[in-house]
């Protein structure tokens, strides 16, 4: 098992649609503009920073290569904006882990198979977010293995390749999901925790994230990717906050609340 010796920043996207206000069924709330997240990948490499991928962070690891001008890139949910993502990735040398249910794949708005084959062969890492959108905090254990278990076999009859990280829908974790997950073959979870790959806060298993917003600005995303000590306490403060509204309310009430705020079909 590959253990991080220094802590990394992974930021987690979902969609990047041409219009952000219009953005062809994903939530406005978690899509970014396919021209800010050129303006964001400008300002990785300002930084002296390259976007690369979960799963090659921890293979260049495992082969002694210093990673501590990498930032971790990963998609949620497989939005067919995903694809000009990757595109627009390969562009600049980079690469991300792209989290999909094989049960919307090539419906509706999201991602098809020969889609994401392409981003497999130009380097993106395909990965499973469960084989349904579902808060596994509220599923039975066998369902919960059955996310886990069908969503891998799939992905990996479809690309030919290892599917070795797990995103649960939403940040929602069952109690037992680090063991069902490697027991299944799995190797690390992407969660929605924030804070950086190697703080030890959930543990050698999970990669915390940072979400990027609609709303999340340049100079916080500058201050995200370098590490600045007092965002990332404030960060940590907000998250906390928001994961004891989840508990007190339950997913359906707090899902419903959200909706009510934004304004918005929420997540």
């Amino acid at each position: 098992m590959t253990i991080l010796v220094f802590k990394s920043t992974v930021l987690m996207y979902h969609a990047i649609p041409a219009d952000a206000a219009d953005p062809a069924g994903a939530d406005p709330h978690y899509s970014v503009s396919r021209a800010r997240f050129g303006e964001q990948l400008r300002l990785l490499a300002d930084c002296g920073l390259r976007p690369t991928s979960v799963r090659a962070m921890l293979d260049a690891h495992g082969l002694g290569h210093d990673l501590r001008r990498c930032v971790g890139i990963t998609f949620d949910d497989g939005h067919r904006s995903n694809h000009e993502a990757a595109a627009m990735l390969r562009e600049v040398g980079g690469s991300a882990d792209f989290f999909v249910n094989p049960s919307t794949v090539g419906s509706g708005n999201f991602c098809s198979w020969a889609q994401l084959r392409e981003m497999a062969d130009w380097g993106m890492s395909i990965q499973s977010h469960g084989q349904h959108h579902r808060f596994l905090d509220d599923l039975p254990a066998a369902e919960v293995e059955m996310e886990l278990a069908r969503s891998k076999e799939i992905i990996e009859q479809e690309l030919g390749r290892a599917v070795t990280l797990f995103a649960p829908p939403g940040g929602r974790q069952s109690a037992d999901l680090e063991a069902v997950a490697l027991r299944l073959g799995y190797e690390r979870i992407c969660s929605s925790r924030v804070g950086l790959w190697g703080d030890g806060g959930g543990g050698m298993y999970e990669v915390p994230r940072l979400a990027v917003l609609a709303g999340t600005s340049q100079a916080q995303l500058r201050r995200w990717v370098t590490q600045a000590p007092l965002e990332m306490a404030w960060q940590r403060s907000r998250y906390g906050a928001l994961r004891r509204a989840k508990r007190m309310l339950g997913n359906g009430a707090y899902v419903r609340l959200r909706g009510a705020l934004l304004g918005e079909r929420a997540r």
